[in-house]
């Protein structure tokens, strides 16, 4: 009975190992709830057959990339009243122009923020720079980077800078290739010394 309990152990185990993939991405791509619920169903999946969590996985992680929305977790009026809960899709809301502001956590323009407009905001040395850094600042182009709007979604965009513009888990963007921006990303230019964070205005 102890070796069998220790074989379930192991496999639980293994599971979760595996379900931290989902986890992991879904928490990169906004969508925390699909990912825990992906580790969940890994680690379970795992008491029945040691290679069934790499499919659960693979499925969660498909779920991730091609749901709009995250899986949220609703009171129903049943609920209220002591029932059970219901497990609903709903919009996560959107950003508007205006409602975002950015934040700088290291380098010579500390402490201070910037709303994002509808304009968006330019970031580099030149004058016309929403985002000016001094003329001296190391590894700022002139024109850097920019937070421009796609429809309700901020997004960052790599102006050929020589340096480079990086997420905060170190991924270089792509000169010219937007990436979606959420409440909370990180992100800096040319090193680490030049951090930025998304934040509600």
């Amino acid at each position: 009975m102890g070796d069998l309990l220790v074989v379930y152990l192991t496999f639980l185990l293994a599971g979760a190992l595996i379900g931290l993939v989902p986890f992991l991405v879904g928490r990169f791509m906004g969508k925390p709830v699909l990912g825990q619920l992906g580790l969940l169903c890994c680690a379970l999946s795992g008491l029945f057959h040691i290679s069934l969590p790499v499919l659960v996985a693979l499925v969660f992680l498909g779920w991730i990339f091609l749901s709009k929305h995250d899986l949220v977790i609703r009171k129903s009026h049943a609920a209220q009243s002591g029932g059970s809960y219901q497990t609903t899709y709903a919009p996560t809301p959107q950003p508007q122009a205006g409602s975002l502001r950015l934040t700088c956590l290291t380098g010579p323009l500390r402490g201070r923020s910037y709303p994002i407009g509808p304009k968006g905001l330019m970031f580099g040395r030149d004058n016309d720079c929403a985002v000016c850094f001094p003329g001296e600042t190391p590894g700022i182009s002139r024109h850097h980077c920019a937070i421009r709007w796609q429809g309700n979604t901020p997004v960052l965009v790599d102006l050929n800078s020589t340096y480079g513009t990086f997420l905060s888990g170190g991924r270089q963007l792509p000169p010219n290739n937007p990436a979606a921006l959420a409440v909370g990303t990180r992100f800096y230019l040319a090193n680490t010394g030049v951090m930025f964070q998304i934040e509600l205005g």
